[in-house]
């Protein structure tokens, strides 16, 4: 029996990290990021938690909600999208608040470093945003254009699942 216990947690971590990829990958290239990779990383929880204790559940709650809650305010003031709010919210049911700190700082360090080469000349390397024209090349046209921080939520993510092989 622990056998398949450790292979349900091995499937849904992997889950995890399937979700992640796609979703960065996604905003990456569309700058856009479905809501069925944080569906399938919520699920893929529900799938890990089950039969765990009540407190890694309640936990994984409260952290989402927490982010959910500061993820609308970001997204009121025009700061992350909505499907940033949504891929945060669900990896925090992963983090619980034990390694939402890992999560957040990873994210933060990804996104400023995405954020320091859209403004360099690598932005040149980045894709554009999908129905925009190209618009000018200097510093305050490149500060106005969005940034997929997705990617950057994607890898905080990463981190998390990382992390889960090694409870696993």
């Amino acid at each position: 029996m622990p056998y398949a216990a450790h292979l349900i947690d091995w499937l849904a971590v992997f889950a995890l990290l399937a979700a992640l990829i796609a979703a960065a990958i996604s905003d990456g290239i569309t700058y856009l990021i479905p809501n069925r990779y944080a569906a399938v990383i919520a699920i893929a929880f529900a799938v890990y938690a089950a039969g765990k204790p009540l407190a890694l559940w309640l936990h994984g709650f409260e952290a989402a909600a927490l982010l959910l809650a500061v993820g609308v305010l970001l997204f009121d003031r025009g700061i992350l999208g909505g499907g940033d709010v949504k891929l945060m919210t669900a990896i925090a049911l992963w983090t619980g608040f034990d390694a939402l700190p890992l999560m957040l700082v990873v994210t933060g360090f990804a996104g400023g470093a995405l954020a320091l080469a859209h403004l360099s000349p690598l932005h040149r390397l980045m894709p554009a945003r999908p129905g925009t024209a190209p618009g000018g090349n200097d510093l305050r046209s490149r500060l106005r254009r969005p940034i997929p921080f997705g990617v950057a939520i994607a890898l905080g993510g990463v981190c998390i699942a990382l992390t889960r092989f090694t409870v696993a």
